[in-house]
């Protein structure tokens, strides 16, 4: 397999430095560039509503890493679903991905809500939420995700 080198573009800072799975809702958090790039980078981000932000699950090690099915946060009232068919953050890449909403942008910093990365975080990658990206269709997903899903924005 080819290897791949990312780098880190960005690093987060808020109040979460514990890993738990819900509550998330009342944190702010600042994504301030690398000094490789420069805050011209951010140009326009601000007629943006929202952001995708994509990050690296520096925490997670990888003995723990999930290769096949389980059941979602170890719950087995929950059924056994593969990793690709969830959101753990022992993945085989250990990449997350949030959409985020844009407070403001202060030069080469942006402040957001709505995202579950702890402070540290290192990010790879921002992008702009654009409609004609979300499906145009009705999403559906299973009632056990429902559940699962239902502190996490509190």
């Amino acid at each position: 397999m080819n290897e791949i080198t990312i780098k880190p573009i960005a690093y987060v800072t808020n109040e979460r430095v514990e890993l738990k799975d819900d509550f998330w809702g009342n944190v702010i958090s600042e994504i301030t560039l690398t000094e490789e790039f420069p805050a011209e980078a951010l140009d326009g981000i601000e007629e943006f509503t929202h952001l995708e932000i994509l990050f690296h699950f520096h925490k997670a090690t990888d003995r723990n890493i999930v290769w096949n099915s389980e059941h979602p946060r170890e719950n087995p009232n929950y059924p056994k679903v593969g990793i690709f068919a969830q959101r753990k953050k022992n993945r085989p890449n250990l990449i997350g991905t949030t959409i985020v909403k844009l407070i403001k942008r202060e030069g080469n910093k942006i402040i957001i809500s709505n995202f579950d990365a702890i402070n540290g975080t290192p990010i790879i990658d921002i992008k702009p939420i654009m409609q004609e990206f979300l499906p145009s269709e009705k999403v559906s997903q299973p009632q056990w995700t429902t559940d699962l899903m239902k502190d996490y924005w509190k």
